[in-house]
């Protein structure tokens, strides 16, 4: 697992460096940490997929890391992002950027290793798959490529990167398909979307990383968002 610490306070980053060293030598987790405290020194050294996690403070000598974080998103590199900063003002323009978590200095080593496992537990999540059965083909769908699922001619269709999928399964027997992964979040009655594949939230939905829109049912919407939020940031 490759980690890169973007931070131009040599004390925090040390800090934080040490502390990640620490929690992945408890969990038996190999990892290779490189720290950098400059933007320019990271990009000189970045290739995209090069890191599995980066931690990024948001103000690093007269640059701004959700920019970084912005240009980082535009490469298509879909690693996870941690937000380690002093202050607040960024959390919700963070989730724009689909940062993982967004923690504050000084660094509480509880929370981050609660942050860390998780984050663990999401890579665990993106090796799965599901079997479905498409036109007489069974075929194993990796969970990180679904979208959203919902029905068609009261069967389940899933919409994935590589397109859409119509199984023979009724609605009831994706969710207990898919019941022990949390990821997946009732928009309305026989929709269910991926939340991990969710850039923004909008007044009537959810944007996902490919630009579709998923609808959510207006009763309830709030909650139905605050869950989806509960979930990010967890």
């Amino acid at each position: 697992m490759n980690i890169a610490i973007i931070d131009d306070v040599q004390q925090d980053l040390d800090a934080l460096a040490e502390a990640a060293r620490e929690h992945y030598k408890h969990r038996q987790i190999s990892i290779q940490l490189y720290t950098f405290s400059s933007p320019e020194d990271f990009w000189n050294s970045y290739s995209p997929g090069s890191y599995d996690l980066i931690f990024l403070d948001i103000y690093i000598k007269q640059a701004n890391g959700m920019d970084l974080a912005a240009q980082l998103r535009e490469k298509g590199d879909s690693c996870a992002l941690i937000f380690v900063t002093s202050s607040d003002a960024f959390a919700v323009a963070s989730y724009d950027v689909q940062a993982a978590y967004y923690l504050l200095k000084p660094l509480d080593t509880n929370k981050l290793t609660k942050v860390l496992d998780s984050i663990q537990i999401k890579r665990a999540q993106d090796t799965r798959y599901i079997e479905v059965i498409c036109d007489r083909t069974l075929l194993r769908v990796p969970v990180k490529t679904i979208l959203y699922a919902d029905t068609f001619h009261n069967a389940v269709q899933l919409h994935t990167d590589a397109g859409v999928l119509r199984t023979y399964l009724t609605f009831q027997k994706f969710e207990e398909l898919i019941h022990d992964l949390p990821c997946f979040l009732s928009c309305y009655r026989g929709c269910l979307v991926n939340m991990d594949r969710i850039y923004k939230t909008l007044e009537e939905g959810f944007l996902l990383d490919n630009q579709e829109t998923v609808q959510i049912r207006k009763r309830g919407a709030n909650a139905i968002k605050k869950e989806c939020l509960n979930y990010l940031f967890s």
